[in-house]
C-alpha cells in the first residue's frame, strides 16, 4: 500500500474512533479558545499527518532496523516544537533524557555502519 493511502486510512479510522469515544464520554467538542483550535490543527498536521507520511516514506526506503530506533526521537522533537509553539519550558531532566535518546539513536546507526545491507555469499553456484 502506498504511503498516502495508508496515512488517509489510519487518520480516518483514528478520527472516527476518537470522535465516537469523545461523544460516548460526553466530552465537549466546541467552546475552546481560538488558540486551542490552532494548537489542535497544528498537532494534527505536524504530528499526525507529517509524522505518518515521514514514517511511511522512510519505511519504504530504509530498513526497519534504522527507522524503528529513530522513532524513539519523536517525543524529543515534539518537546522541542512545544517550546516555540506552545511556550513550554523543558526541565533539566528532559534535556538530559533527550541527549540520552540522541546518543542511543547515534549508537544504533553507528553500529550498522560498515555492515553490508546484503550479505555476499561465500561461494556462488553457477
Amino acid at each position: 500500500m502506498d504511503t498516502l493511502s495508508y496515512v488517509w486510512m489510519v487518520d480516518l479510522i483514528a478520527a472516527v474512533t476518537l470522535l465516537l469515544i469523545s461523544l460516548g464520554m460526553r466530552m465537549p467538542l466546541t467552546g475552546y479558545p481560538p488558540q486551542s483550535y490552532l494548537a489542535f490543527l497544528g498537532a494534527a498536521l505536524v504530528s499526525q499527518v507529517g509524522g505518518y507520511l515521514s514514517i511511511g516514506y522512510a519505511l519504504g526506503h530504509l530498513p526497519a532496523s534504522i527507522v524503528a530506533p529513530t522513532l524513539i526521537g519523536q517525543p524529543m522533537v515534539t518537546a522541542l516544537l512545544a517550546i516555540p509553539l506552545l511556550g513550554e519550558v523543558l526541565h533539566t531532566e528532559q534535556w538530559i533524557g533527550g541527549l540520552v535518546m540522541l546518543v542511543g539513536i547515534y549508537l544504533v546507526h553507528r553500529s550498522r555502519m560498515g555492515k553490508p545491507l546484503v550479505e555476499t555469499p561465500i561461494f556462488e553456484l553457477k
